[in-house]
């Protein structure tokens, strides 16, 4: 047997963080970020003129490169995605940043690389420390443009990069004009060491339909193209060299490698109930406007989180009252009958109006969400008014993001009707809305029982609650084995705050990332949840998994789970009770493999 032969049989496993749904068998492609070399020259004074020119010659010829790569993608993708890259353009044409680097040219007298290089990296460092994933994440956007610059000032010319029909790219961190110069017809899946929900990767992924798992730390190091690939984005797992019946397994379910996707037709959108008749609600949690068209799509009741940070972070900008209340009535529009719950900005003062303030040491810890909104109450009132101006043209919800006492639940309330008493006072028209709290810290799970009496509603943002009880960042690599979803402590505040909700009449939404997998659903419904929201695309496969359960198995199951000591002992008795009760719905490869097969 060959060396080669020997080396593919020996099946590697990565887990990571689906963002894009859908299962796939390929090749890998494996793609390099285009990170430069950048060499330091000290210039003589004669010199300095003659680089500055140089430099802007180049962002002269990055920005054309710029405008053709938004071009294809417009054609590609559709416009609702292209926007991406006004930020590159506004970036290059931004005189703060460019007078930044020329004064470095002079100052120091150095060549254009550095200049740029060293102008980056100070702002990637700022971006590095925000809290708010959307932000953070907008670093990215920063190495493109840089890269960009770095190529204009080499002379090459971008490569469109033509794929055979079962690439899976791979990559450490694939930035999204890279991603725009792929061959779109054949890309089949991506997979990246780096990445989160919200970045562009992700939402480039989403708009192609194609799977993509991020966070997967070093695939790209370990793959090389050619190598066979598995990439199961509903479990957030990739297969390097998989097995003859590991390939076989997965190529049954994506009939012949096709990515899997679960197709909604009419009479799905109906009432959705268990087999024993307990009946569901499914909602949608939604960010960018190239998600808005998914909610019709895939079927959702309505808009469950509307993450209404996207309106700030697309510009760097607050925007005015009216273009808020513009945005809301769309989203109310969108939403239906069903109606939307929208979240009050969650992101503390990293980045406001434009301006770049001193970054907190413990961000996740710090001044952000609901404290931030009652400390700067201007942004906090011009929202609210934007909202209760909307909620006069479609049905609308308030979410507080961050609640941990009930003071600010009082405070809140206060400042709302204040600003509805404003408005009438005016002479504008305002609507009724309901008033949620985001259950996710601790001290909110503990007081759940009096929360309930204060507010109309609850929201469980399950990502966070895990994040702050199991005091575990879910965005660093290096403890993420220490984020556990069905951990014990998870399951029991989960319990507990439902039944605070259902004990004062309130309704409780799970709208965390635990409700978008068919195993947790189970498992959340078991513990009583009935209102579940997640990104459009999962609620498919969600409503399939719930059409074939009953909830009596579901709610025996969950109170077995809520008996274990550890995570390790829920997930193997969840594997073991859900295949045994419906193996239909979860074979093995379904369902989450034991740490210690990883």
């Amino acid at each position: 047997m060959s060396r080669r032969r020997r080396r593919e049989e020996q099946e590697e496993r990565w887990r990571g963080r689906g963002v894009s749904e859908g299962v796939v068998v390929g090749r890998v492609l494996r793609i390099f970020n285009g990170t430069r070399q950048v060499y330091h020259a000290t210039l003589d004074e004669s010199d300095v003129d003659r680089e500055t020119r140089r430099l802007r010659a180049a962002i002269r010829l990055a920005r054309l490169q710029l405008l053709a790569i938004k071009a294809r993608a417009e054609k590609e993708l559709g416009v609702e995605h292209a926007y991406i890259f006004d930020a590159h353009l506004l970036m290059l044409e931004d005189r703060k940043l460019l007078d930044d680097v020329e004064n470095f040219i002079r100052d120091e007298r150095v060549n254009a690389e550095w200049a740029v290089k060293v102008a980056a990296d100070r702002l990637l460092a700022v971006y590095a420390e925000i809290k708010d994933d959307y932000l953070r994440e907008r670093g990215s956007d920063i190495e493109d443009v840089t890269q960009r610059i770095l190529v204009a000032l080499s002379g090459e010319k971008p490569d469109y990069r033509k794929l055979t029909e079962d690439a899976i790219i791979v990559a450490e961190d694939l930035l999204p004009s890279a991603v725009a110069e792929l061959d779109f017809e054949h890309a089949r899946a991506i997979a990246t060491d780096a990445g989160g929900w919200t970045s562009h990767t992700a939402i480039i992924a989403r708009g192609l339909r194609i799977p993509a798992i991020v966070g997967l730390r070093d695939l790209h190091r370990r793959a090389r193209t050619g190598d066979t690939v598995v990439v199961d984005a509903q479990q957030g797992i990739v297969i390097l060299h998989p097995s003859e019946s590991t390939v076989e397994d997965y190529r049954s379910i994506t009939s012949n490698g096709a990515s899997v996707r679960y197709p909604v037709s009419e009479e799905k959108r109906g009432p959705l109930r268990t087999l024993d008749g307990k009946e569901i609600t499914l909602r949608a949690n939604v960010e960018l406007p190239a998600e808005y068209e998914d909610v019709h799509r895939f079927g959702a009741h309505g808009i469950g989180l509307f993450r209404s940070e996207f309106l700030l972070s697309h510009k760097g900008l607050m925007p005015s009252e009216d273009e808020q209340c513009e945005a809301y009535q769309e989203v109310a529009r969108l939403a239906g009958e069903d109606g939307a719950t929208i979240r009050l900005f969650d992101l503390g003062g990293e980045k406001f109006g434009g301006a770049v303030t001193e970054v907190e040491r413990n961000p996740a810890l710090g001044l952000r969400a609901i404290r931030y909104s009652l400390r700067e109450e201007g942004v906090l009132r011009t929202q609210v008014r934007a909202i209760l101006r909307a909620a006069a043209h479609g049905k609308l919800d308030i979410v507080l993001p961050m609640i941990s006492d009930v003071s600010e639940v009082r405070r809140a309330r206060r400042l709302i009707e204040d600003e509805r008493a404003r408005l009438e006072s005016e002479g504008k028209e305002t609507g009724p809305i309901r008033i949620g709290a985001m259950i996710e810290v601790p001290s909110a799970v503990m007081t759940a029982d009096k929360m309930a009496k204060e507010v109309d509603f609850f929201s469980l943002g399950t990502n966070d609650l895990v994040q702050y009880l199991l005091a575990v960042d879910r965005g660093n690599e290096a403890v993420a084995d220490w984020f556990r979803s069905l951990h014990p402590a998870v399951l029991q505040s989960i319990e507990r705050t439902l039944d605070a909700a259902r004990k004062a009449f309130i309704p409780a939404i799970v709208c965390g990332e635990m409700a978008s997998t068919p195993a947790y659903a189970v498992v959340l419904i078991g513990l009583g949840a009935t209102n579940l929201s997640m990104t459009p695309s999962s609620i498919p496969r969600v409503r399939r998994t719930i059409e074939g359960i009953e909830f009596a198995d579901a709610h025996q199951i969950a109170l077995e789970c809520l008996e274990c000591d550890t995570a390790d002992d829920v997930e193997e008795h969840v594997r073991v009770r859900f295949s045994k009760n419906w193996p239909h719905l979860f074979p093995p490869k379904s369902l989450p493999a034991p740490r210690d097969a990883e």
